[in-house]
């Protein structure tokens, strides 16, 4: 974004606050180099929801706090969990399963109607990593061989 664009989207709170714009060769030094890199169309969302919510000139803090909160809106309402990333989930907790791993004293579930392929991937890991290696190992090995296997599908 270059910096008249960029101040060009301060100019509803200029308005609102007109001794700001007399700062703004300082101030807008601070807020260009901290947003100007941003998605202009999250950036004037961000500060357009602001002018609703505070009263005074916003911080630069204030705008990154609503920037995350809208980049991770964004992110978690965007369509359905890809269907690798349910089967790692799933093969995930059936190795957590089969290897006595324990939450707050409970022992892992295992999953509820998992596939065949999973279970085998799950055995196969165990077969050839078992507890000599840590449980770190045997979960990123389990989940590049889950990526494979969806990969050959």
């Amino acid at each position: 974004m270059d910096k008249n664009e960029f101040t060009a989207m301060y100019e509803q709170w200029f308005a609102l606050h007109p001794f700001k714009k007399r700062d703004w060769p300082e101030l807008g030094k601070v807020h260009y180099q901290a947003f100007s890199r941003e998605s202009p169309a999250l950036f004037q969302e961000a500060l357009g929801m602001l002018t609703e919510e505070i009263d005074n000139f916003p911080s630069p803090k204030q705008i990154r706090a609503k920037l995350n909160a809208l980049s991770n809106n964004k992110t978690e309402g965007e369509g359905k969990t890809n269907t690798t990333s349910e089967n790692e989930m799933i093969a995930t907790r059936l190795l957590e399963h089969k290897m006595g791993v324990e939450y707050n004293g409970k022992q892992v579930k295992e999953p509820d109607g998992f596939p065949l392929w999973i279970d085998q991937l799950v055995d196969k890991t165990i077969a050839e990593l078992g507890p000599k290696y840590p449980m770190k190992t045997l979960l990123g090995t389990l989940g590049y061989l889950v990526v494979q296997a969806e990969g050959r599908r």
